[in-house]
């Protein structure tokens, strides 16, 4: 598990403005916020509030305009373009509300496609998808294409493709956003239960009061600033 003590992200005096001039957004508005490992945060906020883009600057696929953002311990600015994607390959996962596979990949070739990007042997990444396609319990679909699967077994396997690689950091943005209630409630408990299992850190966009509920820390914007935070279990 994580140390309890250690931030697995630590966000100090964050601003992201988009364009400039009169024509310039603010899209955040100097957020410091502490995000504790091992546990289930989430981002809630109204469209627009800003919180895809915290989750971009969190992920390390955009830049504040200023303010540092430290991710598992490392000052992300600090590093170079080529170190960053590695850091980020390895370090961050990423569940999309609209599933992102590659369409003409199996689903054991999407889940093992993040472990072609850091490296790993042939024979570990076999491993590795299997094992992940068991844990969510699609093992029998290993060889279909995202268009044979439902929308639950999407997210089944985009959450494998997140997992397979044992992150330390996993961003999810509105997962459950495309789903009814029951695929919903099903995915949530998924990944809850491979976060008490791997001591994966977790973190949510999302305005579905359904994973609201299954907050650890709950951090609330508005206008791309904090308006609280909170923690809620212990």
């Amino acid at each position: 598990m994580p140390d309890a003590q250690e931030p697995a992200v630590r966000l100090t005096n964050i601003v992201k403005t988009y364009g400039g001039g009169k024509g310039a957004v603010r899209a955040l508005r100097g957020i410091s916020l502490a995000i504790p490992a091992g546990r289930f945060t989430m981002l809630v906020a109204p469209s627009g509030s800003g919180k895809s883009t915290l989750l971009n600057l969190i992920g390390c696929v955009d830049k504040p305009t200023s303010g540092v953002v430290e991710v598992a311990g490392r000052a992300v600015a600090t590093l170079s373009d080529n170190a960053l994607s590695d850091f980020r390959a390895r370090t961050i996962g990423f569940i999309f509300q609209n599933f992102s596979l590659i369409p003409v990949l199996s689903a054991f070739e999407n889940v093992e496609y993040p472990l072609l990007l850091t490296g790993a042997a042939v024979g570990a990444r076999r491993r590795a998808a299997l094992e992940m396609l068991a844990a969510v319990g699609l093992a029998e679909q290993k060889d279909r294409r995202p268009n044979e699967l439902s929308g639950g077994q999407k997210q089944r396997v985009a959450i494998a493709r997140a997992l397979v690689k044992r992150p330390k950091l996993v961003l999810a943005d509105e997962p459950t956003a495309n789903l009814d209630s029951v695929t919903g409630a099903d995915i949530v408990a998924l990944m809850r239960r491979m976060q008490r299992e791997s001591g994966t850190t977790f973190v949510f966009a999302t305005h579905d009061p359904h994973l609201i509920a299954e907050a650890d820390d709950i951090v609330a914007m508005r206008d791309g600033a904090l308006t609280d935070t909170g923690s809620i279990a212990p």
